[in-house]
This record gives structure tokens, sequence and C-alpha cells, in this order.
């Protein structure tokens, strides 16, 4: 896997200084300097989470759950058939809401119930991206009438966030050094060190999607699985040596 590293500086300011690092000031107190850094790590997303549903309309209640039941039933099972396992897919949400007419002015009349429509929504992690596809049309297939989104992520970040945190810190030591050196002094030993966030990435979101049921799908879905910044801060305070 290659990693691409990039970081920028913060400066974390004191009290009456402006745009640069804090630094110990008070009288008889150890000068220091306090600079943050943020590290970053770019890696190809290696799974994804697909969200699809099934909505219908029924004259009762039980004409429209009956639809959706069906359909989500025949949906896990191709999923399940693709190569999905049933730990990796879970409902996310299920409705079901009446329709309603409308009065003579054309507004909604809550008294007059004309049906009823039906949700089941299912997530599904998919860890073999060449898959994702495929599984979106099978899954309109089986009866899925919404999809609403594909979300590509990273399955195991806990390496890549250690080497965010390394660049992180290289980063600010990198800043401290450049001013300690330019206001004549040297770095002496590392006072305090604090997390500032990050360690982590952010999930990157395809646009949702809208496929109907009332033809087959011939095509498998294009993909194009994005990449994933990992990121972590810290703040750094160094001794400035005597």
């Amino acid at each position: 896997m290659n990693l691409r590293h990039t970081g920028h500086v913060a400066l974390i300011l004191a009290a009456g200084l402006m745009a640069v690092p804090a630094m110990g000031i008070a009288e008889g107190a150890a000068p220091t300097i306090t600079v943050s850094g943020e590290g970053r790590v770019t890696a190809p997303a290696d799974m994804a989470t697909i969200r699809i549903g099934v909505q219908h309309e029924g004259a009762t209640t039980a004409e429209a759950l009956d639809a959706t039941s069906v359909a989500t039933a025949a949906i896990l099972e191709a999923l399940e058939t693709a190569g999905i396992k049933r730990d990796d897919m879970r409902t996310t949400g299920v409705g079901l809401v009446p329709r309603y007419g409308a009065n003579v002015l054309g507004n909604i009349d809550y008294s007059k119930i004309e049906g009823y429509t039906s949700t089941n929504s299912i997530a599904v992690d998919v860890y073999d991206l060449s898959l994702l596809g495929g599984l979106l049309a099978d899954a309109v297939e089986a009866g899925a009438n919404t999809i609403d989104g594909v979300t590509f992520g990273l399955a195991d970040h806990e390496a890549l966030v250690d080497q965010a945190r390394i660049d992180a810190v290289n980063k600010a030591k990198h800043a401290a050094e450049v001013y300690a050196q330019a206001a004549g002094e040297s770095l002496g030993s590392v006072m305090s060190m604090t997390e500032m966030g990050g360690g982590g990435f952010y999930a990157v979101m395809s646009e949702p999607m809208m496929r109907s049921d009332e033809a087959a799908v011939k095509y498998d879905v294009p993909l194009a699985p994005s990449n994933i910044d990992v990121t972590a801060s810290v703040s750094i305070v160094w001794a400035l040596a005597e």
C-alpha cells in the first residue's frame, strides 16, 4: 500500500502573542515553546457500505407490509447468494405510514386514509469491492427500489492512524526547531504532549441513487472507490535548552 504523507502546522497562540508559537515568558519560569502539527496518510478504500431499501404502497396495512417483507427477504437471499455474510447485513429502518387524501380545497384530509406506504431499509458492508456494482444490480433485480448511497471506508485503519500520529509529531518537531533556531535557541526535552483530535478517518459518501423495479437491470452499476484520508493532530510543549 502506498502511503502519501502531507501535513500542516498549526500554532498554539498565547495571550498577547500573535502569529508566533507560544513561549514561556513568566518571570522565573523556564522558557518553553508550544507547537501543534497534523499528520495525514492517504490510502485507497478497501470496503464499502451500501444502503438499499424497498418501498411499496397498498390499500391496507397488511398489503403494504407484506409487499416490502417479501421483497426484503428476496434481497437478503440474493445478497447472501452473491457472497455477503448475514452478519454484514442489517436492518436500518422499517416504516408503515398512512397515505391521506385531500379535501375539496386540495389540502390534506387526515380523516381520509386512501392507503398505506411501507418501507424497509438495509445496510450492507462489502469487503470485496470488485463485487460492489454487481451487488447493487442484484439487489434491484431482487426487489430493491431505492438505493440511498454508497459509503467507502477502511476495514482496519489502526496502523494508518499510527502513521498519521508519527507524521504529526514529526511536523510539530520540525516547526518547533525552525522557530527555536530563528530565535537563537535550541529545543530541550518534551514537557507535555496532547492529542488534539483526529486519530481516525472520514468515510467518503457517494451521491444517493434511485432505481426503479419496473425493468430488469442489464448492467452492473459502475463505481469508482475513492481514497481515504486518515488524520491525527498533536500539541507538544518543549523546553528551550539553556
